[in-house]
Parts: C-alpha cells; structure tokens; sequence
C-alpha cells in the first residue's frame, strides 16, 4: 500500500494540490494514475538523485519526493515560473519534504548545463518545443543505467514525434513508450558510450 511510503502529511498536500491543479488553467499537472506510477518507478529502481524540469505547483514532485525520501534519496525540480516554484516549495514544506526537495527558478536551459550530475532519475515535463533540448542537456549528467521519464507523448503526440523517433534512434538507449495518463516514453541510459555527436559533455560512472 502506498501508505507505507507517503506519509499522512504528504498525502494531505498530494489531496490539496490535485484539487487545485483542478480548479486553475495555468497548472499543467500528471494525472494520478501517473504519479502512482513515478512514485513505484522510483521506488522499484532505487534511485537516489531525482532531477525534475517543469515543476507547476508541485503535485509531480510530492509523489517523486515522498519515493526518493523513502530511499534515502534527493529531488532537485526546476521552473521558469517565480509564483509556481514559491508555490510548490510551499506544499513540500507542508509535506514534510522540504528537506528532500529543492526547487529552483529559472530557465531550464540556463541551471541545466551548470548541474554537476550524476542524476539516476530525471523526469521531464515542461514546455513541449524545448524537449529535446532539454534531453540533450540532462543526457550527459546522467548516470549509467539512469531513467528518464518524458510526459505528454500521447496527449501532445504530434509536437513530441519528432523528439520520441530522435530518443528511439540513440545507441546505447532502451525508449519505449507506455500508455500512462498523458502517455510516457521511459528511457533507460544502458551503455557507457553515447554514440550521438549532438550530445555533448561529460559522462558519468557511479
């Protein structure tokens, strides 16, 4: 049961923020179904250093949160929105999670590339054009055998094809798209070389 790593103060933010994503057109927010699911990936895979681009009001980084503070873990989420990111540091200190979540404003293409890395779990879900950017600058700051979950890939189907058919052609990557809420393309890192010369950068062994 999800009780035995969500604490009650956590489930009580995850309640409050799903209800306002709701109720607001400015908060693009996971579905449930997906947040259980994150929370289980991460939970299943261990992960340590959770890496979040797109951080809207929180409700995505309350479910990877409360799985990395269960593994002894961090979570580092980032947002071009000064009043979404005062917002969610908000409901992570209600949660209980303010000591396992940072959340940083700014634009991610310009805190990305000053990430040391290693990070063994990225989830990204922020503006649909800049994806790939944002997967070629994540990509090296990856570790071996790191996940990295990409929303939207159904409901956002056309604008993401371009990126999913790029991600799928990488060597060294196992990519495969599940039917989840808004749809998401789980990519696995599998090897120590990235064969891709678009990709450029330091890559990390832990």
């Amino acid at each position: 049961m999800l009780e035995q790593t969500i604490t009650p103060a956590t489930w009580k933010e995850i309640e409050r923020v799903g209800k306002l994503v709701r109720e607001r057109d400015d908060a693009w927010a996971i579905p449930r179904v997906s947040g259980e699911f994150l929370h289980a990936l991460v939970l299943a895979g261990d992960f340590r250093r959770g890496l979040e681009i797109g951080t809207s009001y929180g409700y995505s980084g309350l479910w990877l949160g409360a799985a990395l503070r269960h593994n002894g873990g961090t979570l580092l989420t980032l947002d071009a929105s000064a009043v979404k990111v005062k917002a969610a540091r908000a409901a992570f200190a209600r949660a209980g999670l303010d000591g396992t979540v940072t959340a940083m404003h700014g634009a991610a293409e310009e805190i990305l590339p000053q990430l040391p890395g290693p990070f063994d779990f990225v989830f990204l879900d922020a503006d649909k054009p800049s994806t790939r950017r944002y997967f070629e600058l994540v990509w090296p700051r990856l570790a071996h055998r790191a996940t990295l979950v990409t929303d939207n890939v159904t409901s956002h189907a056309e604008e993401l094809a371009a990126f999913v058919a790029y991600v799928r052609a990488l060597a060294g990557v196992c990519s495969v798209l599940l039917p989840i809420g808004s749809g998401l393309e789980v990519t696995v890192k599998l090897d120590t070389d990235i064969a891709s010369g678009a990709l450029d950068g330091a890559d990390w062994v832990i």
